[in-house]
């Protein structure tokens, strides 16, 4: 079941740091060392009072020359984040912030603060629930972040866009974007926005039904929040806890943790996330048939909660038309039904506006309406297919990201259960009379040195194998097993009609690196190539080191534009790399050639397209894609 996402000053800071103070920032000049503290203090994720935000922006501000154009900027994109959202007014003045803004700093040219006023825009639209107006702004935010090659923006934008995603019930979009997200903050070494958007996966995965998982990532990053005394992101976890309790039907455990996530808010004076916490206890006292304690905490929730607060309002009055309803008090519960039916449609909530129908189509069959219930019923059976169509989607899409998981903890669970099977045969046997004890050993050993060998043997041809198509310094795939596979691919695409792609690259100035740093310092440098061009590709891609300084990616079903766009981000990423953690001073680029299957017969055409490709990327000035 989607909850609307908290809202109050305090939350908005926490959600915000997923965008906030994203990218790279024009390196300043002016050397003003407090004021790159300050910025590096509200990018660290430490929480921060309403009080402590105005008077560091303010002296941020005051810091700033009148030529520091740079942090100018940054402070205009720190105020934006930071700017008061606890109710929907204060959420609309953001909006006007950014738009003025917007207009001040616009251009032909994609800047870094034209696209963290976009994405500042769109999550406050989303706090209004105006998601069918954002994603236009969004996309090309997040579009224009590729082209300015910055990957904490891009992180940024995805982690944002996944988490409007998730909440609409878009899971397959919403988790391609959060993984995408994912490994960039993790490449970027950013451990606490990369926790934050697992706490986002998790809320994916809750979602659509795999609350058992979600709870395991919720609860290990609750710890860790409590660990590092970052209490508003532990009371946020603590939240998202309570609803996967939810979905496991624990409804007792997850009223506590509603219950303790409200006094939190409370003691914050935070009313309306106190009164957004206090719908989600009545929702789980209906489960229990509490309907008078239920009824009488979701009035007072009424009081607080306004229709502009479209997710929070929507639930409530979901909530209220059921316990109406289980009260036979219809009259005041269609009443009810109908607020929420309008809040789910109007904020593109598929899965509760599927709830809504199905109770109102209830609600019209007490009051003997007969047709009303019966169109109901008709729109909740063409919403429900509609949402298990996108259901079974989105299981598709993780299960094809967890296959190889599974298959292995499949595989232990089955070596486990064979182990069992052999105790339980040895006890067996020990019952037997002494002589066949002994013949039975004296066999059983024979067979385990017989298969002792065989296997030795076994493995030895595997690992000879294994050597024979592996790069010795890289452990990627070789010249010859590469090339082996790419002739497989093509011959795949032939018979198939799906794209089929390469990418080739190589080290800019590698000699260079070999003659000055030392040939270590080169290794160092192929292996970190290696592992980084690997961790960005799929599973059923191949990575293969076709020469000294010279690689190839195979990518089964990927046209020229998706591959031109996958060589783009190799290309960004490995330049954006801290390459002095192998040497002082040391930078690396690559070039690289793009080439698709088009009617080749064989491999080495489609190469030899590459390699032309990846020499006019040389002659271009290297560290670019070319494509033939």
């Amino acid at each position: 079941m989607f909850k609307s996402i908290l809202t109050g000053t305090v939350n908005c800071l926490i959600l915000f740091m997923l965008v906030g103070i994203a990218g790279k920032t024009n390196a300043s000049p002016i050397d003003n060392p407090r004021a790159d503290e300050i910025y590096q203090l509200f990018d660290s994720g430490k929480f921060l009072s309403d009080d402590d935000i105005s008077k560091l922006l303010q002296e941020y501000k005051d810091s700033l020359a009148s030529n520091d154009v740079a942090r100018q900027q940054l402070h205009t994109r720190l105020t934006c984040w930071n700017l008061p959202a606890d109710n929907s007014e204060q959420m609309k003045a953001a909006v006007r912030f950014a738009d003025e803004h917007l207009k001040i700093y616009h251009q032909a040219t994609p800047s870094l603060i034209q696209i963290d006023l976009q994405l500042c825009k769109t999550w406050f639209l989303h706090y209004l629930g105006k998601n069918d107006t954002l994603f236009a702004d969004l996309d090309t935010a997040i579009d224009n972040a590729y082209l300015l090659e910055d990957p904490r923006l891009i992180a940024d934008g995805r982690s944002i866009r996944g988490t409007i995603l998730s909440y609409m019930g878009n899971f397959s979009a919403a988790l391609e974007d959060l993984i995408t997200a994912q490994n960039l903050y993790e490449t970027l070494n950013l451990p606490y926005w990369a926790n934050v958007n697992l706490g986002e996966l998790a809320n994916s995965y809750r979602r659509f039904g795999d609350a058992e998982n979600a709870l395991k990532y919720q609860l290990k990053l609750e710890q860790y929040y409590r660990q590092q005394n970052q209490l508003f992101a532990a009371n946020k976890i603590n939240n998202e806890i309570a609803m996967s309790l939810e979905e496991l039907a624990r409804y007792q455990e997850a009223i506590v943790r509603y219950q303790k996530g409200r006094d939190f808010w409370l003691s914050e004076n935070e009313i309306t996330a106190a009164a957004d916490a206090s719908i989600s206890i009545g929702g789980n006292l209906i489960h229990l048939n509490r309907l008078d304690e239920a009824k009488a905490i979701l009035e007072q929730a009424e009081k607080q909660i306004k229709s502009d607060n479209e997710g929070s309002y929507s639930y409530m009055n979901l909530y209220l038309a059921n316990v109406h309803n289980k009260l036979n008090n219809n009259t005041q519960a269609l009443e009810y039904i109908q607020k929420a039916e309008q809040a789910f449609s109007d904020s593109e909530n598929a899965r509760g506006l599927n709830s809504a129908l199905r109770l109102k189509s209830q609600i019209y069959q007490d009051l003997a309406l007969w047709q009303e219930a019966y169109n109901s019923l008709l729109a909740y059976v063409d919403s429900h297919l509609a949402l298990d169509k996108q259901t079974m989607s989105d299981r598709n899409t993780e299960m094809q990201t967890r296959f190889n998981t599974d298959k292995i903890q499949s595989e232990n669970e089955w070596l486990v259960q064979r182990d069992k099977d052999k105790e339980q045969q040895l006890q067996i046997l020990q019952r037997n009379e002494q002589m066949q004890i002994i013949i039975i050993i004296l066999v059983a050993i024979i067979l385990v040195i017989v298969s002792v060998f065989a296997y030795k043997q076994l493995m030895r041809k595997k690992q000879f194998k294994v050597l024979a198509l592996t790069d010795d310094l890289t452990k990627l795939s070789n010249r010859r097993d590469t090339y082996a596979q790419g002739q497989h691919f093509l011959k795949a695409a032939q018979q198939s009609a799906k794209p089929f792609s390469i990418i080739s690259f190589d080290a800019d100035h590698f000699k260079k690196v070999n003659d000055t740093l030392g040939h270590e310092i080169g290794d160092k440098v192929l292996v970190k190539l290696a592992s980084i061009c690997s961790s960005m590709m799929r599973e059923t891609d191949v990575v293969g080191r076709v020469g000294g300084e010279e690689f190839l990616v195979l990518l089964p079903n990927i046209d020229k534009t998706k591959a031109i766009e996958i060589a783009n981000r190799l290309i960004d990423t490995i330049a954006n790399y801290d390459w002095s953690q192998l040497s002082p001073h040391l930078e690396q680029t690559i070039s690289a050639g793009v080439a698709s299957y088009s009617n080749e017969t064989e491999l080495s055409p489609l190469l030899l397209k590459a390699d032309k490709a990846l020499y006019s990327a040389k002659a271009a000035g290297r560290n670019c894609v070319k494509a033939e």
